[in-house]
């Protein structure tokens, strides 16, 4: 899964990438090799892998404190 973070609005956006290889198509996506080691103000990118969406909710709760601002097409 990636997840932008706005720092300051805690907007989201999440893009899963599930099946055993998802971490590794995560990290492959071009978005996400594009933006990668950037400084992106106030936005934080992560890559965060898990069996489960609920996992990640509750081990990362502060990525989902806020709007989920995720385009339909995402």
């Amino acid at each position: 899964m990636v997840i932008r973070y706005n720092r300051k609005t805690g907007d989201r956006i999440v893009r899963e990438y599930p099946g055993p290889n998802g971490y590794a198509n995560a990290v492959s996506d071009p978005d996400f090799r594009k933006d990668m080691g950037k400084h992106l103000g106030d936005w934080e990118l992560a890559v965060i892998g898990s069996d489960s969406f609920d996992a990640i909710r509750t081990t990362h709760s502060r990525y989902f404190t806020g709007r989920d601002v995720t385009p339909v097409h995402a």
